[in-house]
């Protein structure tokens, strides 16, 4: 159960630095967070600190999860974490509100239910995390180390890219078409 529990703390670690990195990549893309959480239902006077605090709440996830003794802490974390992100989502979607997902920085695509379900699955992946901690036994070996980073590595990647993979394989919208012959 070791590999599990690397394998969904290397997932989570990456999928939260990317959040961090996304957001805090330029001041301007800050300032687009800041201003997506005021359309989350978040009082104006509070979303520059709300901001901050969702930020420093992913940066601890990745800190705690780096560290295999503080890694249970991390799981948790990821897990609570993840819950206020959905309920939020979940919150906005309910209000008829689709603001875009500024989860990983500058991005165009609203929110939807597919956000909903990849946070409940990232949500699944640090319990199971948990659960694999919970039952480790003996140290891991580096072939199942490499296993771990094998799984782990490319689905950070589909999650943190979630959105471009869907447009890319979203059909293409009709364009209004004019009749031959007219301008």
């Amino acid at each position: 159960m070791r590999a599990v529990e690397l394998a969904a703390r290397l997932l989570l670690a990456l999928v939260f630095v990317a959040a961090v990195v996304g957001k805090l990549r330029t001041r301007a893309g800050f300032a687009e967070f800041v201003g997506s959480v005021g359309q989350f239902g978040v009082p104006a006077r509070w979303a520059s600190p709300v901001a901050r605090l969702a930020v420093a709440a992913e940066a601890a996830v990745v800190a705690l999860l780096a560290v295999p003794a503080t890694a249970p802490a991390g799981l948790v974390l990821a897990a609570g974490l993840l819950g206020v992100l959905t309920a939020a989502i979940v919150g906005a979607l309910r209000r008829g509100a689709r603001p875009a997902c500024r989860c990983f920085g500058a991005a165009d695509a609203p929110i939807g239910p597919r956000h909903v379900a990849r946070n409940l699955a990232l949500t699944v992946v640090a319990l199971l995390g948990l659960s694999g901690w919970a039952t480790a036994g003996p140290s891991l070996p580096p072939a199942a180390a490499l296993l771990a980073a094998g799984v782990a590595v490319p689905l950070a990647a589909v999650v943190v890219r979630l959105d471009d993979l869907v447009a890319l394989f979203a059909p293409a919208s009709p364009r209004a078409t004019r009749p031959a012959g007219r301008s």
